[in-house]
């Protein structure tokens, strides 16, 4: 970045609110590729940051990686403690822009940023599609088994059944989308010679999951949201938990880590150990698998190699 200004922005459906760090003055663009790429090459921001909303803030990411500008995509949580601490209650578009654009510098000058690695695009949205269709026959399928016999079963079975024939397309196109890209196929590849990791867990860990291999295992831990997160005061000790981070990435490990401990693996050694030596509750050391997966999926793609434990 060097000496680039750090901007913030409040993002909308139809406009943006932009404000430079250290500055009070606020501009408001429309969220338009054309208006935002003119403010960003009039103004050169090293860093762009921003808060997810869901899809609204697409066009705006993609102009600025267009543009070689680094993006720092703010989680809301920690916004709202940054808004706290610095005493602030008051709320609009403007305020925010300023408040974010203060985050971010706040994050840089403690070496706490953690810049966006940019992903594939349109493996995310079949992912994300994917995930939609399975959310929704999950949900017809429980109102099938409660319906009695007669029109309402009729629509919930026709309905189960166009949703199973689009799933099966959207994976079959995100199957597609991975073998027509030769890095993605052979990061694929790669991440199933782990125990436990099948065609759906490595294309959601490719297609949500683009800092795989690009952090150290710390980090991709606590980008997932599986750090333990210690809470210790005076002579009290409390359960570390875990959480945040991105949880269809801890489903898919979930799903995962049970495959690996069900048969004789390296995988069901620790979490045999974890529970009969170390006296471990079993839901506590299926979420060390978890972790222990992901840090394995992380050197896999970080080596480029396959897993040291597969067996061809």
């Amino acid at each position: 970045m060097g000496d680039k200004p750090i901007v913030g922005v409040d993002v909308s459906k139809e406009w943006l609110d932009l404000c430079l760090a250290g500055q009070i003055k606020v501009e408001r663009i429309a969220n338009e590729g054309a208006a935002i790429a003119g403010w960003l090459r009039r103004h050169g921001p090293g860093l762009l940051a921003c808060e997810p909303t869901g899809g609204y803030e697409r066009t705006l990411l993609r102009v600025a990686r267009d543009l070689g500008i680094v993006i720092l995509r703010a989680h809301p949580n920690r916004v709202i403690a940054f808004r706290t601490s610095q005493g602030i209650k008051a709320k609009t578009d403007a305020l925010d822009a300023r408040l974010i654009a203060a985050f971010a510098e706040d994050q840089v000058a403690r070496g706490k940023a953690c810049p966006q690695i940019a992903g594939n695009e349109a493996l995310r949205a079949l992912a994300a599609r994917r995930r939609q269709l399975i959310a929704m026959l999950q949900a017809e399928r429980c109102r099938l088994a409660l319906a009695a016999p007669g029109e309402v079963r009729e629509s919930l079975e026709v309905l189960i059944g166009a949703l199973t024939q689009n799933l099966e397309l959207i994976e079959a196109k995100l199957a597609q989308a991975i073998a027509a890209d030769p890095q993605a196929q052979r990061l694929s590849q790669l991440l199933r010679t782990i125990y436990g990791i099948g065609p759906v867990s490595a294309a959601t860990l490719i297609s949500d999951l683009p800092e795989l291999g690009k952090l150290n295992a710390k980090t991709i831990a606590a980008l997932v949201g599986l750090a333990p997160q210690t809470r210790d005061s005076g002579k009290a000790r409390y359960r570390a938990p875990t959480g945040y981070g991105r949880p269809h990435i801890r489903q898919v490990l979930f799903n995962a880590a049970r495959s690996a401990i069900r048969c004789p693996s390296p995988f069901k050694t620790f979490y045999d150990r974890l529970v009969t030596e170390n006296k471990r509750p079993g839901k506590v050391a299926l979420v060390a698998v978890m972790r222990k997966l992901l840090v394995t999926a992380n050197a896999v793609a970080r080596d480029q190699q396959p897993w040291k434990h597969y067996a061809a």
